[in-house]
């Protein structure tokens, strides 16, 4: 008997003897492998005594999809008097696509059996007409349009009416016809012709298509609103004009449904005579957030279908827009049209300091996208990496880099050249940054910052500033508190006023536990506030790494976003450039150096110079803050030197979990990936070769944090699967199992993801094992998770037979 089979016998023989968790748990894992040979004693469970196990058998009977099945289901159906079994039988019956099935399913949507029974003050007919109505559309039961259309007119049933006129639609041709008819009849309320024209999206019939077309001219905004989404649901692109007039519409859910709307369908159209037309109407809309959001609409339509000269010319006086987002959105599109006739007005506004910054940066980013180079072009970026913003200086930056990869030279440039000392390429002035060459002239008064994650108009991120900002002015002002190692002076019962804060309330309640037991000085630190205090001293470091990371020197910032950039190309003088900056003063710059070199690393690990990185890499992994540890853990194991092996292992027992995780991964890849040590010429004075590797993971896989665990799981298959290390791959799938059971048990599923990277059937026959031994039915659930994970989302063979 394969394990397979095995497991299949072992959770059918669990319900029929388990408990009550045992029984569910083998129910729904048994109607996951979807083996027919469960579905006899599932139809068995459908009249067990505990609810939940009957429901889970029908969900399970459902999603096998056996039409051995039919006949219990049907028979439950119409006799069992729980609402809940029979919400999830007819559930399964639409699923399993039982023709056989209608005639009971339509009968319980009409007619509330005798015997149901209400869950409080709930019907539970309700819900189980919802799931029969539902299936009904599955089974596309023609004979039931009819009775389905009487219930919609059912004054008692109006909470039904958007499934049902969504299972009329998907019967047939003539239950869409009745709900184009609801939608057409002005002399119904408007939620029920809303209701109509959101059921349509399901169609894409050219009826229903029209039908919603004529109702963006419905009286009512909520109906106008619920078409146009609708149509974008059907990817009408032929009523594209229509919808930008709704753009002016009075009401504002029809104005964003409008937006909604467009934005999906220019997604999915591309260039059209339909975007032509709407590109006309925008250009001389009266409304500048209108004008902007279709501006960033069309970016995708220009790349491939260049504008016209008018559309050209009125795109260069919309950049001048006043507001913000329209400009920024008509630099954008300048940039993706790729017209060098703009680049004279980009120029302008990039060097424009009183110009809004998100439009100075879409006009630099343009700029790098014209890829035209000139004394002009590299003196406006570099002068933009001094911006006291930072999104203008990233966009500098990037423009440079686009510049660097695919630019050229003006004609006119190298004519002015000859003779005469030639541009410095667009990566020297990157290089450069980063080295501190470029400085930022100071303000006469400190500019209010737009950094990466700051939005235009973003009323929650100004709140988060300002929350930030009072943060700190508190702690400049107020010394850090302490407890006193005993209180002053002892109050009388009842003088101590009401508690104001959390720290009020601890000391508050120990003030009172010193007056009960007349020793204060030893019930100070009691375990509440001792938890608090240990709270506080958790979150210390972090919120000074959280406000360390929100006020960045400008200077600095400049070299940071210098390395983040240089990560785009392979010269060999970035390397050296990015090695250099490993001994950076500022922290920020250390970490997005090492970054780079990671990503330089992934990219091309055959660089020569790679290697001249590894030792200050080692050291910062030794005593570089946290970031910068994670940070140069994943540059080591993308370099593919050996030497850092030894160093990894080393960080495996960090006391920081997050980078025991960072160590793990780290020496998984480096060890599968690295290069011969003798033929690479790297210093390696003793080797660690993968099953020592292996053994120090085995060890994390009784780490007190999951994500180390896990992590550890995870590697020890990576390792152990090219070595055939058969008695040692066993043992790390039973401790890695053992570990599970050893916890509160909440990673079994994330475990179970895990051993699909082991062999299956060894790893199915451990569980297995475990399972039959386990003495409880939370043990077992936990088994069954991992068994339901291991097998239940890879393609089984034996599923099928």
């Amino acid at each position: 008997m394969t394990t397979y089979k095995e497991t299949v016998d072992t959770l059918c023989q669990l319900l029929q003897s388990g408990d009550e968790a045992d029984r569910c748990y083998a129910a729904r894992t048994l109607g996951l492998l979807k083996d027919t040979a469960s579905v006899e004693t599932l139809i068995e469970r459908l009249k067990d005594e505990d609810l939940d196990v009957a429901i889970d058998a029908a969900e399970a009977l459902g999603n096998i999809g056996s039409s051995e099945a039919i006949p219990a289901l049907i028979e439950s159906l119409e006799n069992d008097p729980s609402g809940e079994v029979c919400t999830m039988i007819a559930t399964a019956l639409g699923r399993i696509g039982a023709a056989e099935a209608v005639d009971p399913l339509l009968k319980i949507c009409l007619e509330r059996p005798e015997d149901m029974e209400w869950d409080d003050d709930w019907d539970t007919w309700w819900d189980v007409q919802k799931a029969a109505v539902t299936a009904l559309g599955s089974l596309r039961a023609e004979k039931a349009v009819d009775s389905l259309a009487a219930l919609i007119d059912d004054e008692t049933q109006q909470d039904m009416e958007p499934t049902l006129l969504n299972t009329l639609i998907r019967i047939s041709d003539t239950g869409e016809s009745l709900v184009i008819g609801r939608l057409q009849n002005q002399d119904s309320l408007p939620i029920h012709r809303r209701r109509a024209a959101h059921a349509l999206a399901l169609s894409s019939s050219g009826n229903a298509t029209r039908a919603l077309g004529r109702a963006l001219t419905d009286p009512a905004p909520d109906v106008r609103a619920e078409a146009a989404l609708s149509l974008a649901r059907q990817n009408a692109t032929s009523y594209l004009s229509a919808l930008t007039l709704l753009l002016r519409d009075p009401d504002g859910e029809v104005r964003h449904a409008a937006i909604k709307a467009i934005t999906e369908l220019a997604r999915n159209s591309g260039s059209t005579p339909e975007m032509e037309d709407v590109f006309q109407t925008m250009l001389t809309d009266p409304d500048p957030g209108v004008r902007a959001i279709l501006y960033n609409v069309l970016l995708p339509v220009v790349g491939s279908s260049a504008l016209s000269e008018q559309n050209f010319q009125a795109m260069l006086a919309c950049t001048s827009d006043s507001h913000a987002e329209a400009a920024s959105a008509a630099c954008a599109l300048l940039g993706a049209n790729g017209n060098p006739g703009a680049l004279d007005k980009l120029l302008q506004i990039a060097a424009d300091s009183s110009a809004h910054p998100m439009v100075r940066r879409e006009a630099a980013t343009a700029i790098g996208k014209l890829g035209r180079i000139d004394s002009r072009v590299l003196d406006t970026l570099e002068q933009a990496i001094t911006d006291q913003q930072q999104v203008v200086r990233l966009a500098a930056l990037a423009a440079l880099m686009e510049l660097e990869k695919t630019g050229q030279v003006t004609p006119e440039e190298q004519e002015q050249e000859d003779g005469t000392t030639p541009l410095p390429h667009p990566l020297d002035i990157i290089l450069g940054a980063l080295q501190g060459e470029i400085t930022i002239p100071q303000p006469a008064t400190p500019p209010v910052e737009v950094t990466l994650d700051t939005q235009v108009d973003n009323p929650e991120a100004d709140q988060e500033s300002r929350a930030a900002e009072n943060e700190e002015a508190v702690e400049n002002a107020a010394p850090e508190l302490e407890l006193p190692e005993t209180p002053a002076e002892i109050v009388a019962e009842g003088d101590v006023a009401p508690a104001m804060s959390t720290l009020d309330a601890i000391a508050m309640a120990n003030v009172e536990t010193m007056m009960k037991t007349g020793h204060p000085e030893k019930e100070i630190q009691d375990e509440i506030t001792q938890e608090y205090l240990e709270i506080v001293e958790d979150n210390k470091e972090l919120m000074q790494r959280m406000r360390s990371n929100r006020k960045i020197d400008a200077q600095e910032d400049i070299r940071r976003l210098a390395a983040h950039i240089l990560a785009e190309t392979d010269r060999a003088e970035v390397l050296q450039t990015l090695i250099q900056a490993l001994n950076d003063d500022a922290a920020i710059v250390r970490r997005e150096a090492a970054a780079s070199i990671g990503l330089l690393a992934q990219r091309n690990p055959q660089m020569e110079a790679l290697s001249d990185a590894v030792g200050t890499l080692i050291t910062q992994l030794a005593i570089g803050d946290l970031d910068q540890k994670i940070t140069s853990a994943r540059a080591l194991s993308h370099i593919g030197n050996r030497t850092a092996l030894i160093p990894l292992t080393e960080a495996l027992t960090a006391p920081e979990f997050t980078l025991r995780v960072a160590a793990i991964e780290a020496l998984v890849h480096l060890s599968l990936n690295s290069q011969d040590p003798a033929k690479a010429d790297h210093m390696v004075v003793r080797d660690v070769p993968p099953l020592s590797i292996a053994r120090k993971l085995m060890e994390r896989l009784e780490d007190k944090e999951m994500a180390v665990r896990v992590a550890a799981a995870r590697g020890l298959a990576e390792i152990l699967q090219p070595l055939q290390e058969e008695s040692f791959t066993r043992k790390a799938v039973e401790k890695i199992i053992d570990g599970v059971t050893l916890g509160t048990g909440e990673e079994a599923r994330l475990i179970g993801r895990a051993l699909r990277r082991f062999d299956t059937d060894l790893a199915n026959s451990i569980l297995l094992a475990n399972l039959k031994q386990a003495d409880d039915s939370v043990k077992r659930s936990v088994f069954i998770e991992m068994i339901e994970e291991l097998l239940t989302e890879r393609d089984n063979p034996e599923q099928a037979a």
